[in-house]
């Protein structure tokens, strides 16, 4: 079970999860459209099973913090994740190791976290990582669309196909409802954080990356590249996900903590893997 709480920043009020209470702290920063109880399972497990504790936030414009009314950069993001950590510590309800965790998006505003405050945190942590080099980007800028509601409830059906008739098989249909109504919720600033990373110059940013880095890597439409993020990260780690078959974070739980714990130096170590 997760407590509830919020942080007052400069730019309104970040809504926050807390499992648990540890010495060593997983920072959750979580893919978009969703919001920080997409890593409620993971988080849960992770408190059962080891001596670790996580909080999860809500970016910005996403689920339950402040909204905003236009599209913000991940830096602008990465800048308000550092506020909030920087006010957890400061009210004592954060010691310890900290350790940033990113999915998709989460992992470029990790990324911008650790460079542009690098005492601030001690690790970081991407489950995979969007990586696209310039020409790329401009193409998916261009041919970006904005979410947007009408009267049918045709706008809807995708997203009721993609995350609930379509769910992986093991996905709980309650769970699945969960991830839904956070789309449905998020879906006017839905293509905020697409645009945020569609503009983010990793090929440029994540060689600055100098922390202990940690790539756990799916089998997904970014299996590739974040192959090529993790060459661009001086001495990352990098695991392979086994019997992947989507929403890894429901049903890959295990294996993300054991690489987890193994990158921590708990009792558990895996062997490292090298690219093919």
């Amino acid at each position: 079970m997760s407590k509830n709480f919020y942080i007052q920043t400069k730019h309104g009020q970040v809504h926050a999860r807390r499992y648990g209470q540890a010495n060593q702290t997983i920072i959750c920063l979580h893919p978009m459209p969703y919001s920080g109880s997409y890593y409620d399972t993971f988080c849960n497990d992770l408190i059962s099973q080891t001596e670790m504790a996580a909080i999860s936030l809500d970016m910005l414009g996403y689920g339950q913090s402040s909204k905003i009314d236009e599209p913000i950069t991940i830096q602008d993001y990465a800048l308000n994740v550092i506020e909030v950590i920087k006010s957890i510590k400061e009210s004592e309800e954060l010691t310890g190791e900290i350790i940033l965790l990113g999915f998709h998006t989460g992992s470029a505003i990790a990324n911008e976290v650790a460079i542009l405050e690098p005492e601030l945190i001690d690790r970081v942590i991407f489950v995979t990582y969007p990586f696209f080099d310039a020409k790329k980007r401009g193409e998916l800028v261009q041919s970006q669309t904005k979410g947007s509601i009408d009267e049918s409830i045709d706008c809807l059906k995708g997203m009721w196909e993609f995350t609930i008739s379509n769910r992986t098989e093991g996905i709980s249909i309650e769970r699945a409802y969960e991830n839904f109504i956070d789309q449905v919720r998020n879906m006017p600033v839905s293509w905020y954080g697409f645009y945020a990373m569609f503009n983010y110059p990793s090929e440029e940013r994540l060689p600055l990356l100098e922390h202990e880095t940690l790539i756990i890597n799916d089998v997904s439409s970014l299996t590739e590249p974040t192959k090529i993020a993790d060459s661009l990260i001086k001495g990352s780690k990098y695991y392979e996900l086994e019997d992947v078959k989507g929403g890894i974070f429901e049903l890959n739980t295990d294996q993300i903590i054991d690489h987890i714990q193994s990158f921590l130096g708990a009792d558990k170590d895996l062997p490292h893997q090298t690219r093919p």
